[in-house]
């Protein structure tokens, strides 16, 4: 019998399409869950076209290591403030998808099509790079003000039992387009050559972003308990709940140290690869798709395990895996080696990346959940800001050996607090009961 080639296409589409977990969703929620799954796809073609790249781009246009480091140092400090300002417009108006779209959505994919402009609209290089920083801080910023208004939607959308499942399913899905993106665009940098080669994948990434701006529109508007517009004085509730908090507390200091270990190594990868190592692009692209290639598997793996074992464990075993990662880089000089190194990180990642969402949102109240989650990245944002600077003097005075070493010792200080905070059982003491999202709670926006 011939296949029925209608129902094999539709079949692969639905794969395509809805391949994430669906249990305890009302219509509604299902078909935000759509418009939530395409938004997140196209949201990574665009990351994909220009995140690995935006580095060597700012070396294309004449910048320094020093001018890289002092980058990421400026992105996250005028990036400092804005989740705060994303939690106050959710506290003040209710409202959450509206500040999403306007902030990332908006205003932040129109800075990363002035990035793919710039050179055309100012000549000299100095000017250029500047300009192209302070685009890339608006986009930081932007990005920012969308992240607590974003989490809390997201909090009342998917149900906390597919949290797990739907988060590892985003993530494979971002990692499978990232494999067929990322040689796109390394060969259009490589064939096209020079800045202009960057500046097609930038273009490429707004428009995809555009798209993605496009869906994330149509996500339904929830009402849950931060739906009501309380300005002021519902802020200042926030804060004192958080002042209470010891757990949120124990939380964000636990991160502050982790994101400061990241950062002492983070801004330095892909400079290494190419003033150290010797890569070009074409070799950054092939390692970048092998690895995104390997995190299609894993990153769904973890969001069942996280489902079934719990956030706080899954967290707590990646956080003990991810300080071998840097010590790896050390002994690294082979395409081939790097590559090991970059896949074993990945591994190692997986489950803190799957489970940062779950968990976020199990020890953050539902009333001050935009609130909590703004002052948990703005606290993050310290240590974002403070971690590049002593980074780029380490890199420019003892080499990137010494960047490795002090990361995986601040890493795994940071591993060991959670581990034993999670021992003594203090996240599961300070989990919160869901507020459950009725039918009639959701209304299309």
């Amino acid at each position: 019998m011939r296949p029925d080639l209608y129902h094999i296409g539709r079949s692969l589409w639905q794969l395509v399409a809805r391949p994430y977990p669906e249990d305890h969703t009302t219509e509604e929620q299902r078909y935000g869950l759509q418009m939530l799954w395409w938004d997140g796809l196209l949201s990574s073609i665009s990351v994909a076209f220009f995140a690995d790249f935006e580095t060597l781009y700012l070396l294309a246009l004449g910048a320094t290591s020093g001018t890289i480091g002092a980058r990421a140092s400026v992105t996250s400090g005028v990036a400092l403030l804005a989740p705060l300002a994303g939690a106050w417009l959710v506290s003040a108006t209710g409202k959450r998808k509206r500040w999403v779209l306007l902030s990332a959505g908006g205003i932040g994919r129109i800075a990363l099509l002035l990035s793919a402009l710039a050179p055309l609209i100012i000549v000299r290089s100095g000017p250029v790079i500047t300009m192209v920083l302070v685009l890339a801080a608006i986009r930081a910023f932007m990005g920012s003000v969308s992240v607590p208004p974003f989490n809390s939607l997201f909090g009342d959308l998917v149900p906390d039992a597919i949290r797990g499942r739907y988060t590892g399913t985003r993530m494979m899905a971002a990692s499978a387009v990232t494999v067929i993106t990322l040689p796109v665009a390394g060969f259009l940098i490589q064939s096209i050559g020079g800045v202009g080669g960057f500046q097609i994948t930038l273009f490429l990434a707004a428009l995809f972003g555009f798209g993605a701006t496009y869906f994330f529109a149509r996500v339904p508007d929830v009402r849950g308990a931060e739906t009501i517009a309380t300005a002021a004085s519902g802020f200042g509730e926030g804060l004192r709940h958080f002042r209470h908090d010891k757990t949120f507390i124990l939380f964000c200091v636990i991160n502050f140290v982790w994101t400061l270990g990241l950062q002492i190594s983070a801004p330095f990868f892909s400079v290494h690869m190419v003033e150290n190592l010797g890569f070009g692009i074409d070799t950054i692209s092939l390692l970048a798709t092998i690895v995104t290639l390997i995190n299609v598997f894993v990153v769904r793996y973890a969001g069942n395990l996280v489902d079934k074992k719990g956030a706080q464990r899954v967290t707590a075993l990646g956080m003990l895996l991810v300080p071998l990662m840097p010590l790896g880089w050390i002994f690294a000089r082979t395409p081939f080696e790097v590559g090991l190194v970059r896949v074993y990180g990945i591994v190692a990642w997986a489950g803190v990346h799957v489970a940062a969402m779950p968990l976020m949102l199990r020890i953050t109240p539902p009333r001050f959940r935009a609130q909590f989650i703004a002052i948990y990245n703005t606290i993050n944002g310290v240590a974002s800001i403070i971690g590049p600077l002593p980074a780029a003097w380490l890199y420019a005075t003892y080499g990137f050996n010494s960047n490795l070493i002090v990361s995986a010792v601040i890493r795994f200080v940071g591993a060991v607090l959670f581990l034993i905070a999670m021992m003594r059982g203090t996240f599961s003491e300070g989990e919160r009961l869901e507020i459950r999202v009725l039918p009639s709670a959701l209304t299309r926006g």
